[in-house]
């Protein structure tokens, strides 16, 4: 008698490396199911002591590739924050259009490049562009995400990295022309949105998986009248709600042997997930009317504490991101150029943004010359680790009548399901699976 084990090196469709590790005894008894994250960190906080407080969310958007405008935003908030810094509506819709510019690329990215090929039994989307019914749809899908990048290269001049959003507001504004030819674009796509969530909603319950559903509580924010993506109160299914900014004493981390990724829990309660599906429960009712119908044409209901409906929940987001960009830039009309002012001021500051991923949180102080004396990261992919391993918990002796490969492959796609940006947390995955007998 001996344990069964797995390993798989590296996972393919997620952004880093780690390592999953489950053994399973000689009784089907599961004895271990750790994702172990050994990407090594890379010290963002700490090279940042020193730095002056405009450098900081300039450097901090070099974090993520993926989600660069969620570390950017709150970062810039969060020093706003600590100096008393206060922005004008322009600055705030222009903000909020570029955060949903970079929603449309991740979500997009998510649903066609990384889970579908899994769904649809596929080792790639390169491979499901080899299909002749596929490819439009591949085509269509790359399309999308074209739009959430040019969004941002019209806001910001760069497709990642930011050159014009700062403290304050913004050095430069697009056009009003400019923004009326992307909303035209958006129109275009809407369809194609609606038609994602009928695929993602059909994909995900065709596929033979035992029914996973564990009430965790899922945290998010929620801001008043209207969907959250930059701002809000910190909130979850089980009653928390706090200030965004009080979000270190209510989130609590944790080193655990064998992970180079903080667990976190929620003050007094256990582990939570952030991401798509919570942000979908805790804000079912600012959804755009059209998100909200095709959720129901679908039959997706909330609360929903099953994982993989995760898919799902990013459709009906690329929905609703899709309807209020397009009244974001009816909104903003023909912006203005503002020039940012402002005084610089010692304070302390913390903020949170909505990425793409789940809650981006940063923040820290400032020093009466502007210098940063302490700063704090924690990524989306950070507060899902310990979830996830919860969830393995609860996945893996469901499925312990599958072959190797096809347990490993739905451990795999478990992971994948959570979206993780391990760069973001500098952390991440490989599979390691041993059985007893």
């Amino acid at each position: 008698m001996s344990d069964r084990r797995i390993f798989v090196d590296y996972i393919a469709r997620t952004e880093g490396d780690g390592a999953i590790d489950i053994i399973i005894g000689p009784n089907g008894e599961l004895k271990k199911a750790r994702w172990e994250v050994w990407e090594p960190p890379r010290f963002f906080e700490a090279f940042l002591i020193g730095r002056k407080y405009d450098e900081i969310p300039e450097m901090v958007q070099r974090i993520c590739g993926i989600c660069p405008h969620g570390h950017h935003l709150a970062a810039v908030r969060a020093v706003e924050r600590a100096m008393g810094v206060k922005v004008s509506l322009q600055t705030t819709l222009l903000r909020e259009l570029l955060h949903y510019g970079d929603w449309i690329q991740s979500l997009t990215l998510h649903v066609y490049c990384l889970a579908a090929p899994d769904y649809l039994g596929y080792e790639s989307v390169l491979a499901m562009a080899g299909n002749e019914e596929l490819l439009p749809v591949v085509k269509q899908a790359l399309s999308l995400k074209r739009l959430g990048n040019d969004i941002s290269v019209l806001i910001q001049g760069n497709e990642i990295q930011n050159r014009t959003s700062v403290v304050g507001g913004f050095t430069a504004v697009p056009s009003g022309s400019e923004l009326k030819k992307i909303q035209e674009r958006l129109k275009e796509a809407k369809d194609f949105t609606l038609a994602t969530v009928r695929l993602a909603a059909k994909i995900a319950s065709q596929d033979p998986y035992p029914e996973l559903v564990r009430k965790c509580e899922h945290v998010s924010l929620r801001e008043e009248g209207k969907y959250p993506i930059n701002g809000g109160r910190l909130v979850s299914t089980e009653g928390l709600d706090v200030p965004d900014w009080e979000y270190p004493e209510w989130l609590i981390e944790k080193h655990v042997p064998g992970c180079n990724c903080k667990h976190a829990i929620v003050k007094g309660r256990d582990s939570f997930l952030v991401g798509p599906l919570a942000r979908v429960n805790n804000n079912f009712d600012l959804l755009s009317k059209d998100a909200q119908a095709i959720a129901k044409e679908v039959g997706f209901s909330v609360p929903s504490f099953n994982p993989f409906h995760s898919i799902i929940a990013r459709g009906i987001e690329l929905v609703h991101s899709i309807d209020t960009a397009i009244e974001l830039i009816d909104e903003i009309g023909d912006p203005v150029y503002e020039e940012p002012k402002y005084e610089i001021k010692a304070g302390e500051g913390y903020a949170i943004t909505e990425a793409a991923r789940g809650i981006c949180c940063h923040g820290g102080k400032i020093d009466k010359d502007g210098v940063c004396q302490a700063w704090d990261i924690v990524a989306p992919t950070s507060r899902n680790v310990y979830n996830l391993e919860k969830d393995f918990e609860s996945f893996v002796p469901k499925l312990l009548n599958l072959s190797d490969e096809e347990l490993t492959l739905k451990c795999e796609m478990m992971i994948r399901n959570y979206d993780p940006c391990q760069s973001c947390a500098t952390h991440s995955i490989k599979v390691n699976l041993r059985r007893e007998g």
